[in-house]
């Protein structure tokens, strides 16, 4: 059994995406920890923020969540880019040690969108910035779509990469 952390970086439809790899994954055994970063409502990391608090108490709450094997990051693109709450998570986990990538630094990782086009723009950008701080992602990913709905079967085939 593996403990897996499913970060969503919205409250819509991409909260609902990462409802749906955290049901894939529990059916199959795994510990999942859902973190729904909108609802975490974080503070906004700045170097003003980070000199009245510190990262390791800001990440207090997600030490669990931190402690996954894997991760899933659902994030829809946001102006070609990545989620403001999820880049925020990174930026709070990198500054909460004295090795900024202590918290990713060799897991493993998948990724998925669920965006208004296709989504592609947000997946190289994850895919860059996540390998950056030490994870390893499969070779697969979700792009949902409002024209493009979940195949069940790419999800289960992302999910068995994941926990191989």
């Amino acid at each position: 059994m593996k403990h897996v952390c499913v970060v969503a970086g919205s409250n819509g439809k991409n909260l609902v995406l990462a409802q749906a790899f955290q049901e894939h994954l529990q059916s199959l055994g795994h510990k999942v920890t859902l973190l729904n970063l909108v609802a975490a409502d974080l503070p906004l990391y700045s170097p003003a923020q980070n000199g009245k608090l510190a990262g390791a108490q800001v990440i207090e709450p997600f030490k669990d969540a931190l402690s996954a094997e894997r991760f899933v990051f659902v994030s829809p693109e946001y102006n070609g880019g990545i989620a403001p709450v999820l880049s925020n998570f990174i930026a709070w986990c990198s500054t909460s040690t004295k090795d900024w990538r202590v918290h990713f630094n060799g897991k493993k990782a998948a990724i998925a969108t669920h965006s208004g086009g296709d989504g592609l723009q947000a997946l190289v950008m994850m895919r860059l910035q996540f390998s950056y701080i030490g994870l390893t992602l499969v070779g697969r990913q979700i792009n949902v779509a409002n024209h493009k709905p979940l195949d069940p079967a790419s999800l289960a085939d992302v999910c068995q990469q994941l926990l191989v």
